[in-house]
């Protein structure tokens, strides 16, 4: 290739890049502003295909959308010097597209930190102004309308217009729940504590009566025995004596072998003499 042909190849590369360079398209989410020189030439772009100078003017682009932060204070302290940390989150769009592009020269990071900045420390006046039960219940509502109302005031020069300031979340700083948190454990502890002692103190009790009461209970037992049996002894000892009187030949009998069948086993061995009155009815005559 001679050097006619790459100067011609060079010059049309370059028409065609200062062509592609001056051609931009404006999307229907976006807002879009045209920079020379730091200074703005072009603005409120319709959607579609547009141009500019190539190489000199450069196009920043910005979400038209309504975008979301979230972020949380770590320490806020009500009218009554209680510390709580808030999570809250914040709507915003771009309003101004001017007045942004000064404000933030398009940088999404600065713009959220500068409405971080704002939001916060209206949030912190407002919570100033309230004790906690107000903070957390009463005003939370109220709250959320005057930051939105006075943090838009304060970010009309950024070209920015909030449209929702919310918290979503109130509670004790870490240390705090923490301290919180231990002093309850003792005191459900102290509590328990207590309860256990008054329930062994009641079981103490309930184990002392019910001992008593089986006290009396085997007493008043022992004496019902012991009626029951002098009476059947003596219901026996009168059966005994009835039966004595109707035969006494037979009864002493009887009686013996009683005697023998309770006293003797097989297994013992007595030494007795033969004519002693234990066997006396083992004589044939012993009998009548």
């Amino acid at each position: 290739m001679s050097g006619k042909h790459i100067i011609i190849l060079i010059i049309v590369l370059f028409v065609g890049y200062a062509a592609f360079d001056s051609a931009f398209t404006v999307g229907e989410r976006q807002r879009v502003v045209v920079v020379q020189l730091g200074k703005i030439v072009g603005q409120d772009y319709d959607p579609g295909l547009h141009f500019k100078l190539p190489f000199i003017q450069r196009v920043v682009a910005f979400n038209n959308r309504v975008m979301t932060f979230k972020s949380e204070i770590e320490r806020v302290l009500t009218s009554e010097n209680k510390n709580l940390t808030v999570d809250y989150y914040v709507k915003w769009r771009i309003n101004d597209t001017i007045d942004y592009f000064l404000a933030t020269h398009g940088n999404k990071a600065r713009a959220r930190s500068l409405l971080k900045q704002i939001v916060e420390n209206d949030l912190l006046a407002e919570f100033s102004k309230r004790t906690m039960p107000q903070a957390i219940d009463d005003d939370r509502n109220e709250i959320s309308a005057v930051v939105r109302a006075k943090a838009n005031q304060d970010v009309h020069e950024l070209g920015i217009q909030i449209t929702d300031v919310r918290i979503m979340h109130l509670d004790l700083p870490k240390r705090v729940r923490e301290a919180v948190y231990s002093r309850m454990r003792s005191e459900r502890e102290e509590v328990i504590r207590a309860l256990k002692a008054q329930g062994d103190a009641l079981a103490e009790e309930i184990r002392s009566d019910a001992d008593r009461e089986r006290t009396v209970i085997l007493a008043e037992a022992r004496a019902q025995a012991q009626s029951i049996r002098g009476a059947g002894d003596s219901t026996a000892a009168s059966i005994y004596a009835k039966a004595y009187e109707k035969n006494p030949t037979f009864y002493s009998f009887y009686r013996s072998l009683q005697l023998y069948r309770n006293a003797i086993n097989a297994d013992d061995l007595l030494v007795l003499q033969p004519d002693s009155d234990l066997f006396r009815y083992f004589e044939s005559d012993s009998v009548e």
